[in-house]
């Protein structure tokens, strides 16, 4: 026993075969591709650390000894986070840019803060030392041993907010 199907039959059928099959097919790819996506986090060595944040690390922190060292990667974007031995704390982006750096000590140095950002803070705050520090693409927060937080434009460095 044979099934003839009309043309108008055969168009239904491709268009659900098409409806239900194509997402099933995108669905499987994206289980297969999804161990590449994963987020982990990896103990490097200081070599292993790219040029750029090796250079800071040699600049600023020549003295401090490295407690640890890892490669942080969550969904295709790619950070580096060291602590030193004495409690420092940066993070690097995936070019070794420095992105946080943290010290709650408060010696934090000012050859690291933008020029504008060091001298506001200078003539508004005397006395007054910067804790951490941290920037993204469009902003600058610094948070201040008195516990103040200022965030600064990434672009012209003029004060945005203070928050206490």
């Amino acid at each position: 026993m044979t099934i003839n199907l009309t043309p108008e039959t055969k168009a239904k059928w491709r268009k659900w075969a098409l409806c239900l099959g194509l997402p099933a097919i995108i669905v499987v790819i994206a289980l297969a591709l999804s161990p590449f996506w994963a987020d982990y986090e990896r103990p490097i060595t200081r070599a292993q650390l790219p040029a750029e944040s090796q250079q800071f690390l040699q600049t600023y922190y020549p003295q401090g000894n490295l407690a640890l060292a890892r490669k942080d990667v969550e969904w295709l974007e790619k950070d580096y986070v060291v602590i030193l031995t004495d409690g420092v704390q940066i993070e690097f982006d995936r070019r070794g840019r420095w992105k946080k750096v943290k010290d709650k000590r408060g010696l934090i140095p000012f050859d690291v803060v933008p020029p504008a950002i060091l001298q506001y803070i200078t003539t508004n705050y005397p006395g007054v030392a910067i804790r951490e520090i941290s920037r993204d693409r469009w902003e600058i927060d610094v948070k201040l041993t008195n516990r103040l937080e200022l965030t600064f434009s990434a672009r012209n460095f003029l004060l945005m907010d203070i928050d206490d």
